[in-house]
């Protein structure tokens, strides 16, 4: 069993600060704009249209919830400076991974 206790309140703000910095505002489904942050992910990429083609490449992602409809945004953590090619490589990740 996990002890992961959820994004630290530091690692929210850092994120909150991210997406303000570049411009994120109200839901895209009810335009409201009160969001919270949610959870890291990553999202599977597949190479192929092949229905079980796996090829381990994921981008690593964070969910934004609206408060108001509960629609999700997913957004990717390199480009908000959130995720360090260095630091993928450096944990064994594949170097795809980080470059998507």
């Amino acid at each position: 069993m996990s002890n992961y206790k959820g994004i630290s309140s530091t690692e929210k703000q850092r994120i909150v600060s991210a997406l303000k910095s570049r411009g994120a505002g109200s839901c895209p489904r009810c335009d409201d704009s009160q969001w919270t942050v949610s959870e890291y992910s990553r999202i599977e990429v597949q190479e192929t249209n092949d229905r079980h083609g796996a090829s381990g490449t994921t981008i690593p992602a964070v969910m934004i919830v609206c408060q108001h409809c509960g629609f999700i945004a997913q957004h990717a953590l390199q480009p908000l400076g959130l995720w360090s090619h260095d630091a993928t490589v450096e944990s064994g990740m594949q170097e795809r991974e980080a470059l998507a």
